[in-house]
C-alpha cells in the first residue's frame, strides 16, 4: 500500500538524484547534457509542488492558511526563485555561480523536505485516506 509520505518522499528522493547528477555534468562541463538534466528536475519539482499545493494544503488547511502550510509556501516561492538562476549559469557555462546555487538550493531542500516528510504527509495521509494516496502516486508521476 502507498502512503503519501511514501510517494513523496520517493519523489523527494528521485528530484535530489536528478538534480544531484546536473551537478555532475556541470562539474565535468557537460553543458547540453547538463541543461536538458536541469530541466528534467525543474519539471518534476514544478508538478511536485503543484501536487503539494493543490492537493495536500488544502486538505491540511481545512479551508485556512495554517502556519505549516504558510512556511511551506514560502519554501516553494525560495526555491523557484533559484531555477532561472541556475538555468542562466548554465547558459552562461558559469560552473561556479551554478555549483553555489544549487548548493543553496540543496541546503534550502533538505530543511524543507524533513519538515513535510515529518508534519505534512501524516497530517496529508490521515486526512485523504489510501485512495487520496494512490491518486497522489499517479499525479506526481503522470
Amino acid at each position: 500500500m502507498t502512503t503519501i509520505g511514501k510517494a513523496f518522499a520517493e519523489d523527494h528522493r528521485r528530484l535530489e538524484a536528478e538534480l544531484s547528477g546536473a551537478s555532475s555534468l556541470i562539474e565535468a562541463e557537460d553543458w547540453p547534457a547538463a541543461a536538458a538534466r536541469f530541466v528534467r528536475f525543474r519539471e518534476g519539482i514544478e508538478r511536485h509542488i503543484e501536487v503539494e499545493e493543490q492537493v495536500l494544503f488544502p486538505a491540511v488547511e481545512n479551508g485556512a492558511e495554517i502556519p505549516l502550510t504558510a512556511i511551506l509556501r514560502k519554501g516553494h516561492r525560495d526555491l523557484k526563485v533559484f531555477f532561472d538562476e541556475v538555468e542562466d549559469a548554465i547558459l552562461d557555462r558559469d560552473q561556479s555561480e551554478a555549483l553555489r546555487i544549487i548548493s543553496a538550493m540543496c541546503a534550502l531542500l533538505e530543511r524543507h523536505d524533513k519538515k513535510e516528510e515529518a508534519e505534512l504527509y501524516p497530517v496529508a495521509q490521515e486526512r485523504l485516506g489510501t485512495a487520496g494516496a494512490a491518486s497522489i502516486s499517479e499525479a506526481l508521476h503522470g
